[in-house]
């Protein structure tokens, strides 16, 4: 973990992926300064031509760098060697530009198992098991909170205004006093992946979206957009990032991308014991 400074005085367009492996769930947020999205953007097609891809060819860290499943993707001209200069040399390029990097951590020891809603006025409590892709949600919670929009998106209070059917009747709210890095919209890759609310199955997407930073100014949610369909090129970075931080984190499976090297601003979940309690 580093000891890692907000250039507050900077507007960032974050760019996110989640990755669970064999010692905990991550989630990671890219931070590129706005003013510099678009020509980043060319500079990665230009290494994807380098290394005789197409300059549209998304990156699947997954894909590249599992032997078996490389051949059926678009990089099955690359061996492993230049799988790791692909993204050796994408991370390189973003390094010029001054990027951020936040990462949040569950680790397998500190893994709950289930949440626990309090009930109220007499009702029983109500449990619920936690997956993987829960606890990517959890560690996308723990960083999006460093955030601040640039322009504040009220959010209705959920005791007042009822909520549609395909969301929770709750906003995960988190409260900071010190400032966070602005963002004008934050790109998450989390496609259309369902998962389990009690009784119901809602988007990860949606959930994620319900997140409230609440700060001097007062509440907001993140300008959070779903980048399923025409994902950015960015979105590649965030591939990257968390599965090789990830496996960085294993001790075992790190990839040495060579010459280079970025800090990572770290934040790891404390271990709750064996449930979450909400409402309490």
């Amino acid at each position: 973990m580093y000891d890692f400074s907000f250039p507050l005085t900077e507007t960032y367009v974050a760019y996110g992926d989640g990755s669970s492996g064999e010692v905990g769930s991550f989630y990671g947020l890219v931070l590129i300064p706005e003013s510099r999205v678009a020509e980043i953007e060319l500079r990665l097609q230009q290494v994807k031509l380098s290394h005789n891809g197409k300059s549209n060819l998304l990156v699947h860290s997954r894909e590249l760098f599992i032997e078996y499943a490389r051949p059926k993707s678009g990089w099955a001209h690359l061996s492993y060697d230049g799988a790791v200069s692909l993204c050796g040399g994408m991370l390189e390029t973003v390094s010029e530009f001054a990027p951020k990097y936040l990462m949040g951590y569950v680790p397998k020891l500190h893994y709950p198992k289930q949440f626990r809603l309090k009930g109220k006025n007499g009702h029983s409590d109500l449990v619920h098991e936690i997956n993987e892709k829960w606890l990517q949600l959890w560690a996308f919670f723990r960083v999006g909170g460093l955030l601040d929009p640039c322009e504040r998106i009220v959010p209705d209070d959920p005791k007042i205004t009822s909520r549609p059917e395909n969301l929770p009747y709750w906003n995960m709210v988190i409260r900071r006093t010190d400032p966070g890095m602005k963002v004008r919209k934050i790109y998450l890759d989390r496609e259309n992946t369902k998962i389990p609310w009690f009784s119901k199955s809602l988007q990860w997407i949606s959930v994620a979206k319900e997140l409230v930073v609440e700060n001097v100014d007062g509440p907001s949610y993140l300008p959070i957009e779903h980048a399923s369909l025409e994902k950015p090129v960015m979105l590649d970075i965030a591939d990257i990032f968390t599965y090789s931080i990830a496996r960085e984190f294993s001790g075992t499976s790190a990839i040495d991308y060579g010459r280079f090297c970025g800090e990572v601003f770290v934040e790891m979940l404390p271990k709750y014991g064996d449930e979450i309690v909400l409402g309490g």
